[in-house]
C-alpha cells in the first residue's frame, strides 16, 4: 500500500480550528510556567531577606535589653510573623498568576491571529480554486469524449485517450481538494449521524472494489461474521468512502497474485476494522510521513495508480471525525495491515 495520507492537522488528526485552539493553549501554558517561575523564585527570596531582617531586629532587641526586676511585655512571635508573610506571598501570587493567565492567553491569540488568518485565506482559496477548476475540466472531457467518438480507429486516438486520461486524473483531484475544504470549513463535524451497521457495510464497500481486484489478479477475503451485530454512530457515506480509500490502496498497490484482507471485530466498546495486504509495503522512512498530505512513497506508479495522494488524507479526517483512530503498519516487501478503531454506539 503506498498512497498515503494525512489530513489537515497532524497525526493526531484534528481539524484547523483544533489545532489553533491547541497550539493557543500550550502558548498560555508555557508563558504561566514562565511567570509562575518567577514568582516562585521572588517568593523565596523575598521570605528569606524577610527572615533574615526580622531574625536581626529580634536579635538586636534582646542584645540591647537592661537586666531589671521587671520583664518586659512578650514580643510578637517570629513563626507566626513568616506564616502571615508566606499566606500574604501567596495570596498576591495568586492572583498575580491569575491575572497573567489570562492575559498570556489573549497574548497567544494575538500571536496566532496572522497564522490564523493566512491559513483561512489559503483554504477559502482552496476552495473556491477546486469549485472553479470543475466547470472548464467538465467542458474539456465533453469535448475530448465527442473528440474520441469521431476519431475511432485513427491515428489521433491515442493522443486523445492520453488527454482524457489527464482530464480524469485533474477531475479526481479536484474532487478530493473540495471533499478537504468540505471538512475543513465545517471542522471535520458530522452534520447527520445515524446507526451505522458496519457488517453490510464493509461488504458492500469491498464489493466495489471486487473488478478492479479481478483486472489486478488480486483476492479479497472478507472475514467478517454476519451474524455480528457492530453499530457504530456516525456518517453511513463517509465511512464507506474512508473505508473505500483504504481499500482502493490496497487493491492497486499490492503484487499480482496477491490478497487482501478485511476482518471485523468488537473489542470491548471498541469496533476494529483490520485491512491487510501483501503488497509491495513501505519502508520506514515513508511510514513517518504516511498521514501527509500529497505524499507519495511510490512515485513512479503515481501515474499508473491515478492516484492524488489525497485519497488517506480524506480517510483519516473522515475516522477523526467519528471519534476514531487509523494505524498503519507496513513492512517492505511484504504489505501493510490498516487498523481502524471506532467507537460503537449503545445500538450495538
Amino acid at each position: 500500500m503506498r498512497s498515503v495520507l494525512k489530513p489537515f492537522g497532524g497525526k493526531a488528526t484534528d481539524s484547523s480550528s483544533l489545532m489553533f485552539v491547541k497550539t493557543k493553549i500550550v502558548l498560555t501554558i508555557v508563558y504561566v510556567m514562565i511567570l509562575a517561575g518567577i514568582l516562585a523564585s521572588s517568593s523565596g527570596v523575598s521570605r528569606s531577606i524577610f527572615s533574615e531582617r526580622l531574625r536581626a531586629r529580634f536579635d538586636e532587641s534582646a542584645s540591647g535589653q537592661e537586666v531589671s526586676e521587671r520583664l518586659p511585655p512578650p514580643g510578637p512571635d517570629m513563626h507566626n510573623i513568616q506564616e502571615d508573610f508566606q499566606s500574604t506571598i501567596l495570596m498576591v501570587n495568586g492572583a498575580l498568576l491569575i491575572v497573567a493567565a489570562i492575559l498570556s492567553y489573549g497574548l497567544a491569540g494575538l500571536t496566532l491571529r496572522p497564522i490564523r488568518s493566512a491559513y483561512q485565506r489559503q483554504r477559502r482559496f482552496l476552495g473556491d480554486a477546486s469549485h472553479e477548476l470543475r466547470t472548464p475540466l467538465a467542458i474539456l472531457q465533453t469535448g475530448l469524449e465527442s473528440q474520441l467518438r469521431r476519431n475511432k480507429d485513427t491515428k489521433e486516438e491515442k493522443k486523445i485517450k492520453s488527454h482524457l486520461e489527464e482530464v480524469y486524473r485533474m477531475t479526481r483531484l479536484v474532487e478530493d481538494l473540495l471533499q478537504l475544504s468540505y471538512f475543513a470549513e465545517r471542522n471535520i463535524n458530522i452534520p447527520n449521524k445515524e446507526d451505522v451497521q458496519l457488517v453490510p457495510l464493509l461488504r458492500e464497500t469491498s464489493e466495489r472494489f471486487i473488478e478492479l481486484a479481478i483486472k489486478n489478479d488480486i483476492t479479497i477475503d472478507c472475514f467478517i461474521n454476519t451474524d455480528a451485530g457492530v453499530t457504530v454512530l456516525g456518517d453511513k457515506q463517509m465511512l464507506s468512502q474512508a473505508i473505500a480509500n483504504v481499500l482502493k490502496n490496497a487493491v492497486c498497490h499490492n503484487k499480482s497474485g496477491g490478497s487482501v484482507e478485511i476482518r471485523l471485530s468488537k473489542v470491548r466498546s471498541q469496533a476494529v476494522i483490520e485491512i491487510k495486504d501483501t503488497g509491495t509495503g513501505m519502508n520506514a522512512e515513508d511510514l513517518a510521513h504516511v498521514f501527509d498530505r500529497f505524499y507519495r512513497a511510490e512515485k513512479s506508479r503515481f501515474r499508473g495508480t491515478g492516484g492524488s495522494g489525497l485519497g488517506l488524507s480524506i480517510a483519516y479526517a473522515v475516522i477523526c471525525a467519528h471519534c476514531g483512530h487509523i494505524d498503519i503498519q507496513s513492512v517492505p516487501d511484504k504489505g501493510t495491515r490498516v487498523v481502524i478503531t471506532l467507537p460503537v454506539s449503545s445500538a450495538s
